[in-house]
């Protein structure tokens, strides 16, 4: 008896380490052939704001194509650019964390009307889109 549950103990460790080897080593989504579902920022956040749970189920892990006017860029400690894109809220917006820009990619500068594609990540204080590159 004491084998059995040591060979099934030993298979069980041996499955954790094959998944979670496989999640760390999957690839990431790649948002260029993805097409994107389109909406403004002030409507997603409007959307999040009146019922997340519902905003959740239509946009949640989807590739979003977000336009909007940028409110301010603020940079990571990492150095990585987030966009906050205007939703007409002074204290909340849409946060888009932009992943690798290519060395030709033009600044952003707030004021400025732009669409970012990205995958949505869900409410906390902004609407978060994670892994954004901009589509214009």
């Amino acid at each position: 008896m004491r084998n059995i549950v040591f060979t099934l103990g030993c298979a069980f460790v041996a499955f954790l380490a094959y998944a979670l080897i496989y999640c760390y080593n999957k690839p990431a989504r790649n948002l260029s052939a993805e097409t994107g579902i389109p909406v403004t920022a002030s409507e997603l956040y409007a959307r999040f704001t009146s019922d997340h749970l519902q905003a959740n189920e239509v946009y949640l892990n989807k590739v979003l194509q977000v336009s909007g006017q940028v409110l301010t860029v603020k940079y990571t400690p990492y150095g990585e650019p987030v966009v906050i894109l205007n939703t007409g809220d002074p204290l909340c917006g849409v946060a888009c964390s932009l992943s690798k820009l290519s060395p030709a990619a033009k600044p952003v500068k707030p004021g400025e009307k732009i669409i970012i594609k990205g995958i949505c990540t869900g409410y906390v204080n902004h609407v978060e889109l994670s892994y954004s590159q901009l589509a214009n």
